[in-house]
């Protein structure tokens, strides 16, 4: 990279400013030229209550070997790296019927996010394999003890999956319910993960905090009803929560054809 687009990347840092959904800040988004795109009122406060409501007739799970506790609704392939991708697909259809069944009673972020990216002039689907099927997609999710610094990034975590071929991942975050603290804030560093930051692994997925030493910050407050988009292929944590933090998320990926696919 040239001193001159370092000087541009580090400006577009610098000021911090919170994006809306349009082609061209989506398009930055995915070049890591921005570091978040906030979609405000994507839902009503009356449909996060109806979704969040559902979500509580149901049991969270949380993930194996991950601490702090994340509890969430739904399967993630992170939790298939070890167990093998055709356990993963076994599961798809009973956890996209439990997932149709919340919405179905509530309404469908999955679709009403994508629709959004449609407007944009992106090209969308669900992540899909040729001897499988489509990849599940929409976790209901706690996090609210927080989260290590970490990293989500297909190509260097889910070697043989099709969303292994993506050139960049961003992962979107609708908020349902949130104690009224002003906690619970995500964190990403202008530091984008390198095969060599290996080194700083400290388990299933956190890193030591020596990753982002020096590295510029922005911090966002999440509220009820808006969404976030950020680049997950920059080191991020989320702060812990004195109170509950439920959100409906996944991830989405950049193939290089320029179709844009979701998955979790």
């Amino acid at each position: 990279m040239t001193a001159a687009s370092n000087q541009i990347k580090s400006s577009m840092w610098d000021n911090k400013q919170e994006y809306p959904l349009t082609t061209e800040s989506l398009k930055m988004l995915l070049e890591q030229r921005i570091p978040l795109i906030r979609l405000k009122e994507f839902a009503t406060p009356q449909e996060c209550e109806m979704l969040y409501a559902q979500s509580q007739l149901l049991n969270f799970n949380a993930y194996e070997d991950v601490s702090p506790k994340i509890e969430k609704i739904g399967i993630t392939v992170f939790e298939y790296n070890n167990i093998g991708k055709a356990d993963y697909f076994k599961e798809v259809e009973r956890a996209t019927k439990l997932r149709n069944s919340i919405t179905a009673a509530s309404f469908d972020p999955l679709q009403r996010i994508m629709e959004r990216f449609r407007e944009c002039g992106a090209k969308v689907r669900i992540a899909s394999e040729l001897s499988y099927g489509s990849y599940y997609a929409g976790l209901i999710r706690k996090i609210e003890h927080g989260t290590q610094i970490h990293i989500d990034f297909a190509p260097l975590e889910q070697s043989g999956w099709e969303i292994c071929t993506i050139t960049a991942q961003l992962s979107w975050t609708l908020y349902l319910k949130l104690s009224d603290n002003n906690q619970g804030k995500t964190r990403i560093y202008d530091r984008r993960c390198k095969p060599e930051d290996e080194q700083y692994k400290l388990d299933s997925y956190g890193y030591s905090d020596r990753v982002i030493a020096d590295a510029d910050t922005i911090a966002f407050q999440p509220y009820v009803g808006d969404v976030l988009l950020f680049n997950t292929s920059n080191f991020h944590y989320v702060e812990p929560m004195n109170g509950q933090r439920v959100a409906f998320t996944s991830m989405i990926g950049l193939l290089p054809n320029g179709e844009i696919i979701f998955w979790s």
